[in-house]
């Protein structure tokens, strides 16, 4: 049957009819129901709740002109698209004849009528803004500026004139056309536009498949059988010493490739390098230990605790320091040591067989050999295990140890006599007794149950839709203390004098006593390669940092870039700053700063500026290693959005890199944290600290002018991202403990700095405000398994230490930079949605199950919702809350995207920062000024840290027996597990059980 275009017409028209008249009634019915009412109020408060975001958004002109923008462009390139997009996919075959027939404008009715109302909104806001930046030029000139401020002004003006206007000319376009193509064109046309443009800092989203907090891969290569596969794998030339049989004259170097091909020493076996560095302290070690072989292995092998990863990392200082290292650093220490006493060394590499019950003590005190070869394969070590009778007997794998020419007849090493032998020395291969501590998860259990039934009983819990509500902190606050309570009562009550090596059990190295020298090693050899005296570049691990400007990153080509082994790196301070890139900017900066009291001289704080025109002001970025400036470059205006790439290399992963978009005008300390926090690098850091201090407190004008940005802003920044990896690394050390897990840093790293807040006119910087300081933590790596192998308890500490280490990143600072009058007040992920649930919000735990349902209901940014739908149709779950969060004028939401099969996670806050915002009056007031009072307050919790670490590492390493190791421990580590862990432990516990409980019927941790 065929039908007439007007009957299809027609048709339409009663379908619309009925339609209206259904939802007439529905309203009437519900809008007036006691149920609809209650709705109803509830919606009211939610408007209410959002006018006042809304409020905090739009406190300024500037700020609100932004706002509006951006709201546009997520309709326009966002919402609108996605709505056409469902429309289309959900029609049917007459749906699509018809449109053959019917030109039905592609942007519907309502969606016109919210463009209009946002239409207005930014009309409104442009035309209070658009004046304010107009006059800013008679300002210009009052302030008497140097000729370039006004040409710049002039431009930025024009371009947002400009920009506004051809906006604005296709937006009248598609709200009032009728034409479905020439409504499409404009759609088309404002889409492009807008994607170009920056309204807003750019969100930086995860890989989903590679999350920052993440244990690695443990599946490996097979160690080499023969020595041309290993010179492979080394990249090593086979003929690099092959001995010259010729030569036309005398030729210098002859005699020192001859020395090499009879197996002499030569001169590159006793000079320092890279990664076996001879600092004083190794130098004054070597000479305390009589630069004698024989007590300098014996001291290597009893001080230095084993770490199963691969490849040169850290170097000979950074593990003296550390007390701690794998076979390539423990190697560097001992070749430094011996190079300082005079005494040739050099590097062997090899694969060799040693017995598996020997390598499960020697990674860690694993009691199943899977778990010994997943924490190497972790660690990137090529192994493998040999099985006989149905069981691994024995482990292969890929090793490096030390050959010394030494006075092996008749000594055997003892003497420092006539040199004659190379003899292998392997400091790093150990054995270690474990005993056990209290067992207080049975004398002391904690009643989950009972805290369970008491959230049940208080929460709301739905989960079929997978969202839970008004978790009773105060109550979890209550059983922790309770339990915290009865801990210390049980210990109190057993050995009131009990060392925390009593508590959670110790690990000491079987000790070596010192005895002359053996000719081969304690294991058995399979293959070696050639011997080096300077570790291959392809063994050692890198760091790089790059910067560059540009709308595409990957286009763009870095003006910074820094690409260096990490035992170069190791210890020293790396941070980004900006300077004024001429006299003029100089100046430009100077003039919207106040001038000094004449009497005092002091500048008032109420006077400073709140927001700088970014716009006026070129910058020039700066990247130091130490206080050496190393690389620099233009970064554009101030407030610009700036691409940054950072970057890590290993042997086995090649390079895992993480992208973000710093503000031209933002300082930022890097942290690297290798493979442990050092005590001398605290004790470092402090000393620095307090001499700063010290020229503050003087009110010496020669000493004031002396100090360095770095010394006002570098070292104390540096030490909060330092803090948060130590007090991370002692927090898993215990943990770990507790929960019979053996776990080991892996090179890791982190930015602690200023942040800027950029209100963007079609990409121009109009107002840069200093809106407090801002950690983001993009690469934590631990190497971890379960001494018995356990992959349950394995994934429950991996999203234990996940929360732990969110909430350090707000906690950490706070400690730092509040004081008595100023306290400051920090963000993270799992703060965020501790205080949604305090709100009453429901926290949602999405999956691919319950999608679609969530992100309806939730309300938070754009780009976050985007980042969720992806990372949940990658297979991980999110966990997040029902609208964004004003906490002291921070606006946004939190978010934990977690791998369920691993823990692997990122703990998110809104601009998609791995980490955590702090904001204080005082930070925001003075921005880079640093005041006195602020710096003496951080100094003496960043001295307290820094002394208490330094005396918790110092006692593992210098005890000579477990008396003197339980003794140094619990002198060290008592007092701070009195005054600070508690507080700390405590509130991650509190948010933690607040996080999770949401999970009750569906995985309670």
């Amino acid at each position: 049957m065929f039908l007439s275009i007007d009957t299809i017409r027609r048709a339409t028209y009663v379908m619309r009819s009925t339609a209206s008249l259904l939802v007439f009634c529905f309203n009437f019915v519900f809008i007036f129901s006691p149920a609809a009412l209650a709705v109803e109020a509830e919606v009211n408060k939610d408007d209410v709740y959002q006018a006042q975001i809304e409020q905090v958004l739009e406190a300024t002109p500037a700020k609100k002109l932004a706002h509006r923008l951006q709201k546009l462009k997520e309709n326009l390139t966002l919402h609108i698209p996605q709505a056409i997009e469902k429309r289309e996919a959900e029609k049917g075959i007459l749906d699509q004849a018809l449109d053959f027939f019917l030109s039905d404008l592609p942007v519907e009715s309502d969606e016109v009528s919210e463009l209009e109302v946002l239409k207005q909104q930014v009309i409104e806001a442009y035309q209070e803004a658009i004046q304010g930046f107009e006059n800013e030029a008679q300002l210009l000139t009052e302030k008497n500026l140097p000729a370039v401020a006004k040409q710049r002004h002039q431009a930025a003006l024009d371009k947002v004139k400009a920009e506004f206007n051809a906006m604005m000319a296709q937006l009248n376009i598609l709200v009032t056309t009728d034409d479905a193509d020439e409504q499409q064109q404009a759609l088309n046309a404002l889409t492009d536009m807008l994607l170009k443009t920056q309204f807003k800092r750019t969100h930086t989203a995860e890989d989903p498949n590679k999350l920052p907090w993440r244990t690695p891969d443990s599946n490996v290569r097979e160690p080499a059988q023969t020595k041309a596969d290993l010179l492979s794998h080394l990249d090593i030339n086979p003929l690099a010493n092959a001995k010259q049989v010729a030569a036309l004259g005398f030729n210098p170097t002859l005699l020192a490739t001859s020395a090499a091909a009879f197996n002499l020493p030569t001169d590159a076996d006793l000079q320092p390098t890279m990664d076996a560095q001879i600092t004083p302290e190794i130098q004054a070690l070597a000479d305390q230990l009589n630069n004698n072989v024989v007590e300098i292995y014996t001291w290597v092998h009893n001080n230095i605790r084993f770490i199963p990863s691969y490849g040169s990392i850290q170097g000979a200082q950074m593990t003296l320091e550390t007390k701690r290292g794998n076979a390539m650093d423990t190697a560097s220490l001992t070749i430094a040591l011996l190079r300082a006493s005079g005494i040739p060394a050099r590097y062997a590499y090899g694969t060799v067989e040693i017995p598996a019950e020997k390598v499960m003590n020697w990674v860690g005190g694993v009691t199943h050999y899977s778990a010994a070869g997943n924490l190497m394969g972790q660690g990137g070590i090529p192994n493998k295990g040999i099985i006989m009778g149905g069981q691994v007997k024995y482990f292969q794998l890929e090793h490096v140890w030390v050959e010394a020419y030494v006075d092996f007849e008749p000594s055997r090493g003892m003497q420092n006599g006539q040199k004659d032998s190379w003899i292998p020395l392997d400091a790093s291969f150990k054995q270690y007794e474990f005993s056990q501590g209290m067992n207080l998860e049975q004398q002391v259990p904690f009643d989950a149950q009972g805290l369970i039934d008491e959230i049940q009983a208080s929460a709301t819990i739905n989960e079929t839709e997978g969202w839970v509500q008004n978790v009773p902190s105060q109550a979890i606050e209550t059983r922790l203390a309770e339990y915290q309570q009865a801990l210390t009562d049980y210990i109190d009550n057993q050995n009131p004098d009990a060392t925390v090596g009593e508590v959670l059990g110790l690990q000491q190295v079987t000790v070596l006593e010192p005895r002359p020298l053996a000719a081969g090693l304690p294991y058995n050899h399979i293959v070696t390669t050639q011997q080096f005296s300077e570790v291959p570049n392809n063994l050692r691990h890198r760091f790089k940092y790059e910067l560059s400007t540009g709308s595409n990153p990957y286009l763009a080509t870095p003006f910074i870039t820094i690409n260096e082994p990490t035992v170069k790196l190791a210890g020293k301070k790396l941070s980004l700053s900006f300077a004024p890139a001429t006299d003029d900017d100089a100046a430009i900066i100077e003039s919207y700063l106040p001038e000094p009291d004449p009497q005092t001289g002091e500048v008032n704080a109420d006077d400073l500026p709140d927001t700088l025109p970014g716009y006026l002001i070129n910058l020039t970025a700066e990247f130091a290693i130490g206080n050496e400036v190393v690389a620099s470059g233009a970064a554009g205006t101030m407030g610009t959005e700036l691409y940054e790439s950072l970057g890590y290399w290993d042997p086995r992963f090649g390079w895992d890199l993480s992208n973000n978009n710093p503000t031209a005008g933002e300082y930022q300390a890097i942290g690297l944290d290798l493979q442990g926090s050092s005590p001398e690098y605290a004790a470092k850091l402090q000393a620095e600290l307090e001499a700063t201090k010290a020229k503050l407190e003087s009110g010496d004008e020669a000493q004031l002018a002396d100090l360095t940005k770095q010394q006002l802003v570098g070292d104390l920044l540096e030490s909060t991202i330092f803090s948060y990896f130590a007090m991370n690394n002692i927090h898993d050390d215990i943990t770990a403990k507790r929960d019979n897990i053996v776990n080991y840093r892996a090179p890791s790293y982190g930015k602690f700095g200023s942040a800027l807040t950029t209100s963007y006119w079609y990409g121009v910087a109009r107002d840069v405000r200093s809106s407090g300081i801002g950690m983001d933590v993009d690469r934590v790596i631990s190497i971890t398994v379960d001494i018995e192998g356990r992959q349950d308890s394995w994934l429950r500490y991996n999203q234990k230490v996940g929360s732990r280490y969110s909430a350090m990143e707000h906690l950490i600072p706070e400690q730092l930079f509040s004081t008595n009058d100023d306290p400051a007040r920090g963000i993270s992920a799992v703060k965020a949605i501790t205080l949604a649930n305090e709100a009453g919000q429901k926290i949602w735990k999405i999956d691919q199950n319950n999608l679609e349902a969530a992100l309806n209901s939730i309300v938070l940014g754009a780009e976050t919702e985007v980042e969720i739908r992806n990372s949940v149709n990658s297979g991980k779950v999110v966990t997040t809350h029902e609208r964004r969060v004003n906490y002291n004028g921070w606006v946004g939401e939190g978010y934990i995207i977690l791998d369920p099969a691993t823990g692997a996670g990122a703990y998110k806050i809104a601009g998609g920062s791995n980490g955590a915002w702090i904001v204080s009056a005082i930070i925001v007031a003075y921005g880079l000024l640093i005041s006195a009072a602020l710096f003496a307050g951080s100094f003496l919790l960043v001295g307290w840290l820094a002394l208490g670490f330094w005396a918790w590492t110092y006692g593992m390493g210098s005890a000579k027996n477990q008396a003197q190791f339980n003794q140094n421990n619990a002198l060290a580590v008592l007092p701070m597990l009195l005054v600070f862990f508690p507080a700390i432990t405590f509130e991650i516990a509190a948010m933690y059980f607040i996080v999770e409980a949401f999970a009750l019927g569906i995985g309670f941790i």
